[in-house]
């Protein structure tokens, strides 16, 4: 990998937030904060990463809490796929307001579509787009790895009896829209254990 991976896993459920940084310079960028700014922002800044932007795998609450606190003191841009840009505004479509918390923040600065890529530095991650979990799920794609969110997980995959969710769609997800990523991949899901897109294609009873 030309990038360097932090973990930092935060939230209630467990959220697995990513902090990338180039090996070649300072630049990085963070997935899926759900929650514990204050230790993403120490590791951000005891690493000197200059963090270009905040990209989101999907709107759920546990994938975005502490985004504006982190947009706020970074200055930097939140992406997030079109598909889910209107659940960031929603407390219900994010399901924050089913846990007795609503949460809304601003609009995302970015639009995600499929294909599209977020560099920092010399690195880049291709967009993904994977519907299922939430209709506008994505997963980022470079370097050896793949940042999966809420799509696919060690030997499973998100969660379909969300409002939005699809068991149908998730399924075209892992079984088609992925097979591109080669086996040697890593996988970096939104929620447990990292695994290798060949051990899933081998072992996942959805693959």
């Amino acid at each position: 990998m030309d990038f360097t991976i932090k973990t930092i896993v935060a939230g209630l459920v467990g959220t697995n937030c990513y902090i990338l940084k180039d090996n070649s310079s300072d630049e990085g960028i963070i997935i899926d904060p759900g929650d514990n700014a204050a230790g993403i922002l120490a590791y951000i800044r005891a690493e000197k990463i200059d963090v270009k932007v905040i990209a989101l795998t999907h709107g759920h609450f546990d994938h975005i809490g502490a985004v504006e606190e982190l947009r706020k003191s970074l200055n930097v841009p939140v992406a997030v796929h079109a598909d889910d840009a209107d659940m960031l505004l929603d407390g219900k479509q994010n399901l924050s307001a089913f846990m007795g918390s609503p949460m809304v923040i601003k609009p995302a600065d970015i639009i995600l579509n499929d294909g599209d890529c977020i560099s920092f530095g010399g690195c880049s991650l291709r967009v993904i787009s994977t519907p299922g979990h939430t209709k506008g799920g994505i997963c980022l794609y470079g370097g050896g790895a793949l940042f999966s969110g809420d799509t696919l997980f060690a030997g499973s995959v998100g969660r379909t009896d969300f409002p939005g969710s699809s068991t149908k769609d998730i399924l075209d997800s892992v079984q088609n829209r992925l097979s591109r990523v080669s086996d040697s991949t890593k996988v970096f899901p939104g929620h447990g254990p990292t695994s290798q897109m060949g051990i899933e294609r081998e072992s996942n009873p959805y693959m």
